[in-house]
């Protein structure tokens, strides 16, 4: 009963401000949150914020993994498996917003979209089919899968960060679940 209560305090105060608590450094959700299936209830339900970068939706196949200290290595996004689509399947963009980015980067095609609320996603290998400062709507899409250099070798999967820009003006990682998946809302007596 404590996870429940929990996840819903938690929940309500991302749903009331915004902010993800402890967003100053790369951290995974709790686990009453990562763990969080669908109910078999009439309780509401949050909708997803995002919608998925590859379909039909794909499986995680590595998850968020971020590091203890911001400098050190660690996994800043999750790994989508793309299917039987495989290389050349479309990525979409998880969101409306605005190309903030288009690269190569460790010798992979990446783009990123600014969203509403300070929020980027970013996504790799992609071999990119927008251009900088060209506006994206949800669904619409932003490239290809790309294969060179994937850190899934030797199948192929789609990286993909979320980051939330800080009052410091920093970006920090945060696992983009968060804003794939729904959570049943459960309000609690006092």
């Amino acid at each position: 009963m404590n996870a429940s209560r929990a996840l819903a305090g938690f929940v309500l105060a991302v749903t009331v401000t915004g902010v993800l608590p402890g967003a100053a450094v790369a951290h995974p959700l709790p686990a009453a949150v990562a763990d969080a299936r669908p109910a078999a209830s009439d309780a509401a339900r949050s909708r997803p914020v995002w919608s998925w970068p590859l379909q039909p939706e794909p499986r995680v196949v590595r998850p968020f993994d971020p590091p203890p200290k911001p400098w050190n290595p660690g996994h800043r996004g999750i790994d989508l498996s793309p299917g039987l689509a495989g290389v050349g399947a479309s990525v979409l963009a998880v969101d409306d917003g605005v190309i903030s980015h288009v690269g190569v980067i460790a010798g992979r095609g990446t783009v990123s979209v600014l969203h509403s609320g300070d929020i980027k996603s970013t996504y790799e290998p992609v071999s990119a089919t927008v251009t900088y400062g060209q506006s994206v709507r949800r669904g619409q899409a932003i490239g290809t899968l790309d294969s060179p250099g994937s850190h899934c070798a030797p199948a192929a999967c789609l990286h993909l960060g979320a980051l939330r820009r800080q009052s410091s003006g920093t970006w920090d990682y945060f696992d983009p679940l968060f804003l794939l998946t729904s959570v049943e809302i459960v309000l609690l007596p006092r």
